[in-house]
């Protein structure tokens, strides 16, 4: 990549764009959840060390996060490696720049595979921030978030361009930040172009899946012998649908789901093959999100959201099937 590409005035305004968009995601998250940011970062060490995690009043061990230590492990070793800043404030420089990488694997990828026009990605990337800050809803930040919007971003432009080996690379170093990074098997499956038989499409795509999790749970069992299991919340989540239907408010998660789905779907050309394609991966993921997360916290369904995300670049993408 030469000096006069990155000197040149459509980059720099699109990373501009994304550093400003990054800080106000960043800035929306770090105040709405100011009073349990303690208990936030409190729980970084506690997850390294398999200690029961703290949320407010109430403690638990049993907890399927204890593979998620990319963050903790950068935040120790930042704050305990370099004196200059306190916890705190390397948290809060993390979260900014893990925010700003988010959304810059977005919008590179946009760029990179969907190929879209500069004003179509700084669209489809303010979509991508808006869907994130629709989450925020939840009190206490969890930092892997939007780390998981990075891996999901970057596995759709491995998946697009046909590496196999960096999908697969990628998915096994995510499953250090979220098990979901485990989805890029799926995306490998739907969106992996190039004359692959089915039988290949889908071996590789298991193998990029189990090496993810794999991983995932090998972090789980060294860190920890009380969360090595996922949750099956399905009670909580009929509560929840109950709950939210029958006192149906404009505040609820319900309401912020189909808000977020709305106003993403009404972007979409969905004549488009690889629209549809992103809609079904969307479709797809919804089903883990609903059997393993609490629904009424809608960061569960942020893969959902940059499926949909990456259907209204692929609608307006320059370089259109036809």
């Amino acid at each position: 990549m030469s000096v006069h590409f990155l000197r040149s005035r459509p980059v720099l305004r699109g990373l501009g764009f994304v550093l400003g968009l990054g800080l106000i995601v960043a800035w929306a998250s770090l105040s709405l959840r100011l009073h349990t940011r303690p208990d936030t970062i409190h729980n970084m060490s506690h997850i390294l060390h398999g200690q029961p995690l703290e949320f407010g009043d109430d403690t638990s061990a049993v907890h399927p996060f204890y593979n998620r230590v990319l963050f903790p492990a950068l935040l120790t070793a930042l704050s305990h490696g370099l004196h200059v800043l306190s916890e705190s404030q390397w948290y809060i420089l993390l979260r900014i720049a893990t925010v700003i990488l988010g959304l810059g694997a977005f919008a590179l990828t946009c760029v990179r595979a969907l190929r879209v026009t500069p004003r179509d990605f700084r669209f489809a990337t303010a979509l991508m921030a808006v869907s994130m800050i629709a989450t925020f809803g939840y009190p206490w930040e969890d930092p892997t978030d939007v780390l998981d919007v990075c891996a999901q971003a970057l596995s759709v432009l491995a998946a697009l361009e046909g590496r196999f080996v960096l999908c697969l690379a990628l998915a096994a170093f995510f499953a250090c930040n979220r098990e979901s990074a485990a989805y890029a098997g799926i995306v490998w499956f739907v969106l992996a172009p190039g004359p692959r038989s089915w039988p290949r499409r889908g071996a590789e795509a298991v193998a990029i899946s189990i090496a993810s999790y794999a991983v995932a749970m090998a972090i789980r069992l060294s860190v920890s012998s009380t969360g090595s299991m996922n949750w099956i919340p399905l009670p909580h989540n009929f509560q929840a649908f109950e709950l939210a239907v029958g006192h149906f408010t404009l505040v609820n998660w319900l309401a912020g789901l189909f808000a977020v789905t709305l106003f993403l779907s009404c972007s979409l050309d969905i004549k488009e093959s690889l629209v549809r394609r992103f809609v079904l991966l969307a479709a797809i993921f919804a089903l883990p999100a609903v059997l393993f997360g609490y629904v009424d916290d809608l960061r569960v369904f942020l893969p959902c959201a940059v499926m949909l995300c990456f259907a209204v670049a692929a609608s307006r993408g320059i370089d259109k099937e036809s």
